[in-house]
């Protein structure tokens, strides 16, 4: 991670909480080469709140409508629309020491995600957020930006 590291508050939970937007998400792959999974315009939300409760969403920007009630649409046009979207919530946990911030799912668009432990290396810079994970073979980098209140 890059740029100037505020310290964390005492709690350091307190530094989380709230709703953040997306500003970019980039995934490095092995060779160094970088893309934008659901590209440069993708939009998403992360929330935390103080009870340790969280929800992340991320879609990709100016998807088009389909056309009729979810449970009218065919099987194979509702299944492409989830390679447009990313989903999970649960609880969270920090550890300020190590830098990690940890989400544990019970409940998830992708239903292999749901039991599973998701830790983020942290970092805040300036007024953004920063969630780096490796995962997939790629370190996947998402910035966020706090929602004024």
């Amino acid at each position: 991670m890059t740029g100037q590291a505020a310290p964390l508050p005492h709690p350091p939970e307190a530094a989380f909480v709230g709703a953040w937007d997306l500003v970019l998400w980039t995934s490095f792959r092995a060779d160094g080469n970088a893309h934008h999974p659901f590209g440069r315009d993708c939009i998403g939300q992360i929330l935390y709140t103080a009870d340790g409760r969280m929800s992340c969403h991320l879609t990709r920007a100016g998807r088009q409508p389909l056309g009729a009630g979810i449970y009218d649409v065919s099987d194979a046009a509702l299944g492409a629309t989830t390679r447009d979207y990313s989903g999970y919530f649960g609880t969270w946990t920090v550890d300020a020491a190590a830098g990690i911030v940890t989400h544990h799912v019970l409940g998830a668009w992708y239903p292999d995600w749901i039991g599973l432990d998701q830790p983020r290396r942290f970092s805040f810079e300036g007024d953004e957020l920063v969630l780096e994970a490796e995962t997939g073979g790629e370190r996947v980098q998402l910035r966020w930006r706090r929602v004024a209140a």
